[in-house]
């Protein structure tokens, strides 16, 4: 720490206000550390509100009923059975503009939406090339399911979620430390430098003792 040895004596109080980095710096690492687990927040809400909401349990119908949905090229809908259910469903499409055949397909993976204390199950996927609303009806062979239309579940966009969800916390909350710890370091050093600087002069020399003015 001192190049000539230890200093005579305490060591001299430094004003904080002469450290650099200056101590604004830890404010921004708690900053984007808090920016960061907001966004992570918010898409976490985000992303549980959308996935609750692509069930819509208003407009939920009984075996044998029919219901009016919106279906598009970039917009397919799905249907939900209630869940626990022990009967085969089926579903068609009724009604819908001319010259339009929306298809009923069944999705590849399964998806369940928790709605309170209600589970839905997504058991078909509506597809078409016309964008219009079209009249489907769902019915079982012992008539005892209940269906909802709903948003066809974009897994990709639920991963992404989740993973903003979990990844930008994580990373602000490192940067934040890291910057938080380099700063720590560096004022420390810039401490001791200005201790060193108060003990042996600007160049970092030590004192010269006055010669004495005696003949010899």
């Amino acid at each position: 720490m001192y190049p000539y040895g230890p200093p005579p004596g305490p060591p001299p109080r430094i004003d904080a206000r002469q450290l650099r980095p200056r101590r604004r710096w830890f404010v921004v690492a708690g900053v984007i550390s808090a920016i960061c687990v907001g966004i992570g927040i918010a898409s976490f809400v985000m992303t549980l509100t959308s996935t609750v909401d692509s069930v819509d349990d208003g407009k939920a119908f009984v075996s044998g009923r029919s219901v009016t949905v919106r279906i598009g090229p970039e917009d397919d809908a799905a249907i939900y059975v209630r869940s626990p259910f022990a009967a085969r469903a089926h579903c068609e499409v009724v009604s819908g503009p001319s010259g339009s055949a929306p298809r009923v397909t069944t999705p590849d993976g399964s998806f369940t939406v928790t709605k309170g204390s209600v589970e839905w199950q997504r058991v078909f996927v509506l597809k078409s090339d016309t964008a219009a609303d079209y009249r489907v009806t769902c019915d079982d062979p012992r008539g005892i399911l209940t269906f909802a239309p709903g948003d066809d579940a974009d897994l990709a966009s639920f991963v992404g979620g989740i993973v903003v969800t979990v990844v930008v916390p994580l990373l602000g909350l490192l940067a934040g430390a890291g910057i938080a710890i380099i700063v720590g370091v560096r004022r420390g050093r810039h401490r001791r430098w200005l201790e060193a600087q108060a003990y042996y002069g600007p160049r970092g020399a030590p004192p010269v003792p006055p010669r004495s003015s005696g003949t010899g």
